[in-house]
């Protein structure tokens, strides 16, 4: 069964810069300055002067300029989420990264540069910056969401896993993360663990049509046909304009033998979308099966049209069911099969993910 091309999402999220490392900066100064003062009195005052005046660049060192690297850090941060905001990502990075090399510790920079390398496709810059983003906010569940999904598009699918799992430990009623999570338990085969994360995403979020039709996903792969019917008609009741909604549900009812049902998802499937090439095959395939021979003909050579031999074996066979469709036309006037139609369904030309 073919799916939506609803991929996993990442967040992100928008804080006040970090300023507790300043005040600690400051507090280092301080003490290190009382240190100083009973020693600068142990000593005469032209011994004392020059010890004064070290403990005074030692506090410039330590206040002063630790300040104006923070306040440059903040500035260009600024300067890169104003950038961010207006779509230029490029600018918006050179900002950021001149933000973390000026204060290192700047978590917010690191999230941004994440978002926005992963956001251009450069999968291991973006799992770079969401480490340290992690790195410097252990106990922040969405920084870990952002790291598992910059995992997932990286290749790396355990790892993603197991940081959606401690994201949803810290965060447990987060229903992206839940929904983001079930969709690659189910990618990677955990269909029972993808059912369980999606059921939870969907009750946090309960008007989230993708939700649902991932959910429907998944439980017709674990074959509970009537929870997934149910998944699909809730998402098409959310967003009936989905057209690969209409096409899951349509492909159910198809297993389940009841075409006439799986006729009319179809239809409404390529009404929405005319270039769904698998929604025009399932549907010769349920015409042919209801001995609607001119109707399957037609269906199938629009699969024809629209994948242009991209699979010559699954065009052959499509064009040869074709042939031996005309025939049967020719020979007698098509006939209606009865409401329980007993020929069995037959598989897909072209495999369904």
């Amino acid at each position: 069964m073919a799916e939506s091309n609803i991929q996993p999402r990442a967040y992100h999220f928008n804080e006040p810069p970090d300023r507790l490392s300043f005040l600690r900066q400051g507090a280092k100064a301080r003490a290190i300055l009382s240190q100083g003062i009973p020693e600068i009195f142990g000593y005469s005052l032209q011994m004392a002067a020059p010890r004064a005046l070290s403990f005074g660049l030692l506090l410039c060192m330590c206040t002063l300029e630790p300040r104006a690297i923070a306040d440059q850090a903040d500035a260009r941060y600024r300067t890169g989420m104003a950038l961010k905001q207006e779509g230029k990502d490029d600018e918006a990075i050179l900002e950021l990264e001149a933000a973390v090399a000026a204060r290192p510790n700047h978590a917010m920079a690191w999230n941004s540069l994440g978002i926005l390398y992963k956001k251009k496709g450069d999968f291991p810059k973006a799992v770079a910056a969401f480490e340290q983003a992690v790195k410097l906010m252990p106990n922040n569940a969405v920084a870990r969401a952002n790291l598992g999904m910059a995992y997932f598009r990286a290749g790396r699918d355990a790892d993603a896993i197991r940081l959606l799992d401690e994201s949803i430990e810290l965060d447990p009623n987060n229903g992206d993360v839940h929904a983001n999570l079930g969709t690659i338990k189910r990618k990677k085969g955990d269909i029972e663990g993808a059912v369980r994360n999606l059921k939870e995403a969907a009750r946090l979020k309960p008007g989230s049509s993708e939700t649902l039709s991932n959910l429907g996903v998944a439980l017709s792969y674990s074959k509970r046909d009537q929870e997934a019917i149910e998944a699909f008609k809730k998402a098409i009741q959310i967003s009936p304009e989905v057209a690969e909604y209409h096409f899951n549900l349509a492909a159910v009812y198809r297993r389940k033998e009841l075409y006439d049902e799986a006729i009319v998802e179809n239809k409404e499937a390529v009404r929405l979308n005319p270039s769904l090439a698998d929604a025009w095959y399932d549907l010769g395939v349920m015409h042919r099966s209801k001995r609607n021979n001119q109707e399957a003909i037609e269906a199938f050579r629009k699969y024809l049209e629209l994948t242009q031999g991209k699979d010559t074996a699954a065009d052959q066979r499509v064009k040869d069911d074709i042939k031996a469709l005309e025939g049967n036309y020719a020979s007698q006037p098509p006939r209606r099969a009865p409401a329980k139609a007993p020929t069995k369904k037959k598989a897909s030309p072209r495999a369904k993910k």
